[in-house]
């Protein structure tokens, strides 16, 4: 594809990646509840759910996607009510001796990754923003399926590697935290990132077309 598109798309996307949004916030609290290492979990469910949304841009599919506006915003409403009640819910929790050990080991691997998925599949806004994002990179005089392929992937990438920055930043604030007397303070900024998540999944709107 062309090559100064492909670099303006790189700097677009690391723009869009470094800035923190539901998917950034979850990751982290999950980084910092479960441990880098299952959060990754998180990390594919979310760039799973990405390369669906891409795939269906590409294949034109956004509008009717957009059209099941109502179904969009029922699967967004749930995610935030989850969201916030997890955040309230770490909140208010008590800290308990060896709570993080077990917390630790509380969620499985595939259970992260649906929560990864959800929130991004959750939010109608992406496929919309893939629809409007690609065509801007793209090269009328090449063919369109190749550069499709490699911004998606490229997009995937950085993304992927954004997330997992936040991941292991938010893994060593966990350290920090860990000793018995701190646990509190981490339970909050937990619940805190999650709530945020949910919260910043509920200003989403729909897009007519």
């Amino acid at each position: 594809m062309n090559t100064t598109l492909w670099i303006s798309f790189i700097g677009t996307v690391l723009i869009i990646g470094v800035t923190p949004g539901p998917s950034v916030l979850l990751a982290s609290a999950n980084s910092m509840s479960h441990g880098a290492q299952k959060t990754t979990g998180t990390i594919l469910g979310d760039l799973s759910a990405n390369a669906i949304q891409i795939v269906l841009s590409s294949l034109g599919l956004a509008s009717i996607v957009i059209s099941s506006g109502e179904v969009f915003s029922l699967i967004k409403w749930v995610g935030v009510g989850y969201l916030i009640y997890m955040g309230v819910t770490k909140i208010i929790s008590a800290p308990k001796s060896g709570e993080f050990k077990k917390n630790n080991q509380d969620k499985s691997f595939l259970k992260l990754y649906g929560e990864g998925f959800f929130m991004s599949a959750s939010n109608p806004k992406a496929i919309v923003f893939f629809a409007a994002l690609f065509p801007l990179f793209i090269d009328q005089n090449l063919a369109f399926a190749p550069q499709a392929i490699i911004l998606g992937i490229t997009y995937l990438i950085i993304d992927g590697i954004c997330l997992f920055v936040y991941v292991k930043f938010a893994s060593r604030l966990k350290k920090y935290l860990e000793d018995q007397e701190k646990i509190h303070l981490q339970n909050k900024i937990i619940g805190t990132l999650l709530i945020c998540s949910g919260l910043l999944l509920s200003m989403v709107k729909r897009t007519n077309t």
